[in-house]
This record gives C-alpha cells, sequence and structure tokens, in this order.
C-alpha cells in the first residue's frame, strides 16, 4: 500500500499522526484487500462490467476495493467507506431486494436501516484500523 502515516501539527504545535489507510477490511467474514495506486486503479476500471466508478469500485468476487489514488484524502476516506458499504450490502447481507421494502416511506426507510445496523456494527468493531482512518482529520 503506498499510502503513508502523515504527521500533522495541532493548535497547540503537538505533533500527531495521521492513521494510515488500512490494507484489508474485513466485511462479515469476508476480507477485502483495498488498494489506492494508479496500477491496480487502471486494472479495477478495465474488469469492472459497469465502468462507472470515478471515486472507487468494488469487486466482490475478487474481494478488492480500489479507489482512485487521484482524490483528496477526505474524499478517500467517504469513498473508502462507500466501497465498504458495497461490500456489505453484496458479502454480508446478500444482495437486499432493493425493489420490495414496503409500501410506506417510513417502512422502507426502517426496513434500510434494519438491514443494515447489525452488519455495519460488526465492521466498525471488525476493523478499528479502519475507523481511526476514516475519523481522521485533514
Amino acid at each position: 500500500m503506498q499510502t503513508v502515516q502523515r504527521r500533522a501539527s495541532t493548535e497547540a504545535g503537538d505533533v500527531m499522526t495521521t492513521p494510515k489507510m488500512p490494507d484489508t477490511v474485513l466485511v462479515g467474514s469476508l476480507v477485502y484487500a483495498v488498494t489506492c495506486d494508479e496500477d491496480s486503479w487502471a486494472r479495477a476500471v478495465a474488469d469492472s462490467a459497469e465502468n462507472k466508478g470515478g471515486y472507487g469500485l468494488t469487486n466482490n468476487r475478487r474481494g478488492m476495493i480500489a479507489l482512485n489514488p487521484d482524490q483528496p484524502e477526505s474524499i478517500r476516506r467517504l469513498t473508502l467507506w462507500h466501497e465498504v458499504l458495497h461490500a456489505l450490502c453484496e458479502g454480508a447481507m446478500g444482495s437486499p431486494d432493493w425493489l420490495n421494502l414496503g409500501e410506506e416511506d417510513s417502512d422502507r426507510e426502517e426496513r434500510v436501516i434494519r438491514m443494515f445496523e447489525a452488519p455495519t456494527l460488526n465492521v466498525i468493531r471488525d476493523n478499528p484500523t479502519l475507523l481511526a482512518y476514516l475519523t481522521a482529520g485533514d
């Protein structure tokens, strides 16, 4: 992984270390490799059937999350979480039926929240380095 830890100064002059992007993320029982370099990104885009990932792509068959290296760190964090949620939907939740969620908006909202509540909490619990990276300041 090419991403390195950076050092930043606080207002008080203290030096703090920005957490490194994790090399892997555990989603359910599946381990996804996380890449963020030009070669991996080019391969991921070439392999993508949808070929629509401007920020990131998740390949569930290969257990890989590829991030476009040409974006600021703050966007990269959000993109990584976005791709983890894609992995969660396919790998841990069995690709939910988004078309039959209920008749009322409130029913659909509650159903989506219930589908995500336990799996997302497990991802956070299982990946402390991911959590540290996602919540770090710029």
